[in-house]
């Protein structure tokens, strides 16, 4: 958007944006693409989850699709950790704040995600188990 930009738009986006945030378009270019990667996260992450769901719902538990499932939605949510960290540094701009109160980024936040991986992790344990009694049952019968 910013190279397309030109004239008055063009001054009025340096004199409301780039200057009182102390942002460069390197920076914006940068957030953008960690945008994007966060939101290609989501999506993955919501896709196998209703993988997840439709499976239950079809009574089929304990299966190697969720586990995979399960493993892309770890997968994807430390990813979505990794770029929120990399997202506070590029917008705090060394000064411990965020440009946006939209997504505002604190450390207490980033633990809410690492605790969201560790139970993610721990569902990802109790299915893998679940698959290995799966098999030994399906082998006795």
């Amino acid at each position: 958007m910013m190279f397309v930009v030109s004239g008055n738009e063009k001054s009025d986006f340096y004199k409301y944006i780039l200057i009182p945030g102390k942002l460069t378009k390197s920076t914006l270019v940068l957030g953008c693409m960690n945008a994007l990667i966060i939101f290609i996260s989501l999506i993955i992450t919501m896709r196998s989850l209703r993988r997840v769901i439709n499976n239950i719902k079809q009574n089929d538990f304990f299966v190697v699709s969720n586990l995979t499932n399960i493993r892309t939605m770890f997968i994807s949510v430390f990813v979505i950790t990794i770029a929120n960290i990399i997202s506070m540094f590029i917008f705090s701009n060394g000064n411990g704040r965020s440009i946006s109160g939209v997504f505002v980024n604190s450390w207490s936040q980033i633990g809410m995600y690492f605790i969201f991986m560790a139970i993610l992790y721990t569902i990802y344990l109790v299915f893998k188990y679940g698959v290995k009694l799966q098999e030994d049952s399906n082998t006795v019968i």
